[in-house]
């Protein structure tokens, strides 16, 4: 199994500019940086701002008092993205997260024969389909399946082993798929016994989404 860690640049401005909110963020680290970012794109265009995936309000679908029309504002934001794309805010952004993606990698490649070794014996899988990591900012919380072998990641590393365990976790969801019970699976497999085998941290206590303990 091999992964491949990427950046896309439509998708890294669309996820920075969509996690305003405090509990959006996994780190305080680059808030400042982030928060110019917000304000430069906010202050380009606030109506396009706020059509931007994640951020889409009810409000913004009334076309009346200058609010740009759905479907013309879908279409500038292609323009919008490639502008903000090439401000020196984003590009301090870009920088940042390139440098998460090389750490990333790298642990990724130190880790992933034993961990491999390690999920392979408490599933009885074998995995052998490439992944796409296609990752985001590192002071902000990411981490979901797109599906088709792709994840999306990005968060502080709160612990030791943090990525690795939690890049699993995403692995894990295109193999045990669907139901709340496959979930609870995955979070004892990868967040619990994983963990514990790479850093002697023992359960319980348990982590995770507290409807599946």
């Amino acid at each position: 199994m091999h992964l491949k860690f990427t950046i896309n640049k439509d998708y890294l401005i669309a996820h920075t500019l969509a996690s305003t909110h405090d509990k959006r963020f996994s780190s305080q680290k680059y808030k400042k940086d982030i928060g110019s970012f917000q304000n430069r794109a906010w202050g380009i265009s606030k109506e396009l701002y706020n059509y931007i995936p994640g951020r889409i309000d009810d409000t913004v679908f009334i076309s009346s008092g200058g609010v740009i029309p759905y479907r013309k504002a879908i279409d500038k934001l292609p323009s919008y993205f490639a502008r903000l794309a090439k401000t020196k805010e984003f590009r301090k952004i870009y920088l940042q997260t390139e440098q998460y993606r090389a750490w990333c990698e790298k642990q990724w490649e130190k880790s992933s024969k034993r961990t491999l070794r390690i999920v392979e014996e408490l599933t009885q899988f074998r995995f052998e389909d490439d992944f796409t990591i296609f990752l985001t900012h590192p002071s902000q919380r990411n981490g979901m399946s797109f599906g088709h072998h792709q994840i999306a990641w990005g968060h502080h590393e709160d612990w030791r082993c943090y990525t690795i365990v939690y890049l699993w976790h995403e692995i894990l969801h295109s193999y045990l798929k669907g139901s709340e019970l496959n979930h609870a699976l995955i979070e004892l497999i990868a967040d619990h016994e994983l963990r514990y085998r790479l850093t002697g941290v023992r359960y319980p206590p348990f982590i995770g989404h507290d409807h599946l303990m």
